[in-house]
């Protein structure tokens, strides 16, 4: 939230209480999923090179930073997109007030018939497509990355336990490995590459950063600035 949204929210605060009246505030939770990412990947790549020089090792700490970085990312990804088909059927323009009426008809159609069933990055697109602008090409980032991040997160939300060997690499290796440092602490441990040396601070800071990628491809396309990219809350996202 910036300053001067600050200001003008203490500002009704204040006439509401002086006339016993109620206020009524819109939020988003979006950037904070994606500070919350941005974080987490920090701070897991603060205690991997604290522990490195004890390699392999296996910290528990350190692992549920990174899960949780991987997790925090596709919320933002999912509430980002959420929050402009959210403010185009409420008819609050603070972020989408330039949409054309055509474009704001059909998501608003497709919002309230589909809105909770449809996929994050199919609802990415065809706001695009309303919009008669360019889609993100699924065979090329930041489309690619996101995906593979969201199909990472289903991994590890909704795991299930399986058996394999050193030998039989996991699906998830072929996507994943080259686009991230592998983990530091299992350096020398033998372990297979997925998971255990694809989850350090390496895989959490691509994680958040992919989901920003995405979110600003979209943004440019629509010509639209998101919460995220007029949020102020003194501490900017790294470029």
């Amino acid at each position: 939230m910036t300053s001067s949204r600050n200001e003008e929210v203490e500002a009704a605060e204040a006439a509401a209480a002086a006339f016993n009246a109620t206020v009524s505030l819109r939020s988003y939770l979006s950037t904070h999923h994606l500070y919350a990412a941005r974080y987490l990947a920090q701070d897991a790549n603060e205690r991997e090179r604290a522990l490195a020089s004890r390699a392999p090792l296996f910290d528990v700490r350190h692992q549920g930073l990174v899960l949780a970085s991987i997790t925090e990312s596709v919320a933002f990804v999912e509430a980002a997109i959420n929050e402009v088909y959210a403010d185009v059927a409420e008819g609050r323009g603070s972020y989408v007030g330039q949409l054309s009426a055509d474009c704001c008809s059909h998501m608003s159609t497709l919002w309230e018939a589909a809105g909770d069933r449809l996929q994050a990055l199919d609802k990415y697109n065809l706001a695009l497509s309303f919009a008669n602008k360019p889609r993100l090409e699924e065979g090329a980032n930041p489309y690619q990355d996101a995906k593979r991040l969201i199909e990472l997160r289903n991994y590890v939300v909704h795991y299930k336990p399986h058996e394999r060997t050193t030998d039989d690499p996991h699906r998830h290796e072929g996507a994943l490995k080259g686009k991230f440092p592998e983990n530091a602490l299992m350096s020398g441990s033998g372990k297979p590459w997925f998971p255990d040396q694809a989850f350090g601070a390496g895989c959490a800071e691509w994680a958040w950063r992919s989901a920003r990628s995405l979110a600003a491809q979209f943004s440019k396309r629509m010509d639209l600035r998101l919460n995220y990219e007029v949020a102020d809350f003194g501490d900017p996202l790294p470029n």
